[in-house]
């Protein structure tokens, strides 16, 4: 079957990070696409010999790929590609996913210490930085078990209906439903410009099964996790950093609060 999209998993070869790809191939069976799996590494750092210390680096890294074959192997189903790329993880993450080529990025929360990379905190300015859709995947969550995701939504006038369509795209290709869930306010409060940009979020939805919510907390973060928790909800999802509703999860430590802490995925669109 031909594939449409191209998929971005870096992986450090940790436990979450193995957990991270292996979501990653459950999304390329169901959206037709392939994975390109990055893994970032540093040239060894020696006196002497500098050469053949990095060929035997690379050879370690190209086993541990064929590893992960053994690991995942429904992995061996779909079009993929192993890329050991020299650099600084951020820069050459954004840039590959921002130079065009990649649909979607799908990363673990943070990678294993002592391994090249700690990944931590710069999850955050990962997903700040790149111009895709964005899974970021806390431990021991399952995308194969997504029935329900809410997505936070103020209906001002930066909506990104492009977005929004890449959402309705994939809930009809993973079969589950959309909570439009907006905070702190309520329909009374919502301006005729608010309804009729709700209406035509509404009409993208199309055959998905939608659900329009709100919802009240003094702290938009927590509010979403706690909407989440109190109603089932598999996967929090927030379009573009330009929402004025979620500005301020943009802030790096709320944006690490709520992705490290997460007991559910994050998407961002």
């Amino acid at each position: 079957m031909e594939t449409n999209k191209t998929i971005l998993v870096p992986t450090d070869f940790s436990e979450r990070a193995t957990n991270a790809l292996d979501q990653a191939v459950f999304l390329a069976q169901k959206t037709h696409s392939r994975l390109v799996i990055y893994h970032f590494y540093h040239r060894p750092v020696v006196d002497r010999g500098s050469d053949r210390a990095l060929e035997e680096l690379e050879k370690k890294i190209e086993l541990k790929f064929q590893d992960l074959l053994k690991v995942l192997p429904d992995l061996k189903n779909v079009p993929h590609e192993f890329k050991k790329v020299i650099g600084t993880t951020v820069e050459k993450i954004t840039g590959r996913v921002n130079t065009g080529g990649v649909d979607m990025l799908v990363m673990a929360t943070k990678g294993a210490k002592g391994f090249n990379e700690i990944w931590g905190t710069k999850t955050a300015r990962i997903i700040k930085m790149i111009q895709k859709p964005a899974f970021v995947i806390p431990d021991q969550t399952n995308l194969k078990h997504l029935k329900k995701v809410a997505l936070a939504c103020d209906y001002s006038l930066n909506t990104n209906y492009e977005a929004i369509k890449f959402l309705t795209d994939l809930a009809e290709q993973l079969n589950f439903s959309i909570d439009v869930v907006t905070l702190n306010r309520d329909e009374k409060t919502m301006t005729k410009l608010e309804h009729k940009h709700r209406d035509q979020i509404m009409e993208l939805m199309g055959n998905v099964k939608a659900s329009f919510k709100f919802t009240q907390h003094p702290q938009i973060d927590k509010g979403i996790m706690a909407y989440a928790k109190e109603n089932n909800v598999d996967a929090v999802v927030i379009l573009s950093k330009n929402y004025s509703f979620i500005e301020s999860l943009f802030h790096e430590s709320l944006t690490e609060k709520m992705v490290f802490n997460s007991p559910m995925p994050l998407m961002v669109i």
